[in-house]
């Protein structure tokens, strides 16, 4: 069940904001269902306070309120009923809020880049991070930094899915196509996983490579499986 999220004027003083969050968002114990969803109503109204500010161009302000309030919240969601979904929601509100926030006031790129880290691979909770939306606020070395960090959690261990995905991601916003052939093709045994690399490299702008990957994988697979919908790719793409 979605969280109604809303525009909310500043109810707290700056200095009280980190203790506000820590009241809001702290939780002790197992959350059922139903408490899952009252807390994520009243947390909503801290969220809308803190982007409140960010879109007053108090973003400094908001900063660290925002990351403090995603790690409670992360911390929560190990031990909640989140099927409504409210949970979720109000993480990914936060993580957009925080984001804009980096953009506007940006920090120490490389400490950004462990605290996106520590977000998506502590506690071996699934937290994707949309990079395209740090990515401007992490800077070279905090982009260097982070990339070199999910190469090689990803180089570790090639199962790992956040490490897979965090990867596809990056590579995705930087248009990184040989990383991309790399993370999606992988063996390129299956009609599928050429039919997934055409799409994502269409994603990119990259139309020629998609097309020529398509056709390579028609080539091996001309029965066309389903689920790889190669024909169908071609017939779409100039």
């Amino acid at each position: 069940m979605p969280t109604s999220l809303r525009r909310a004027p500043q109810a707290h003083s700056d200095d009280s904001l980190p203790g506000v969050v820590a009241q809001t968002f702290t939780t002790d114990g197992h959350l059922d269902y139903w408490a899952v969803v009252r807390h994520a109503e009243q947390a909503a109204v801290l969220v809308e306070e803190l982007a409140t500010l960010v879109g007053t161009g108090r973003a400094e302000v908001a900063r660290q309120p925002l990351a403090q309030a995603v790690s409670l919240l992360l911390s929560t969601l190990d031990r909640a009923d989140d099927a409504s979904g409210a949970l979720d929601n109000l993480l990914h509100r936060l993580l957009a809020v925080h984001a804009e926030a980096c953009g506007q006031a940006p920090g120490d790129g490389v400490e950004l880049a462990d605290w996106l880290i520590a977000v998506q691979f502590e506690g071996g909770r699934w937290c994707p991070i949309d990079i395209w939306a740090y990515g401007p606020a992490l800077g070279a070395d905090g982009l260097d930094h982070y990339r070199a960090v999910v190469r090689r959690r990803w180089a570790a261990d090639p199962g790992d899915l956040s490490a897979r995905d965090a990867i596809e991601r990056l590579a995705r916003w930087e248009r990184d196509t040989p990383t991309l052939v790399e993370v999606i093709g992988g063996d390129l045994r299956h009609a599928a996983q050429y039919g997934r690399l055409a799409r994502a490299l269409a994603d990119i702008g990259e139309p020629e490579a998609a097309r020529a990957w398509a056709e390579r994988g028609l080539a091996a697979h001309p029965d066309d499986p389903p689920g790889a919908g190669l024909r169908d790719f071609l017939s779409r793409t100039p």
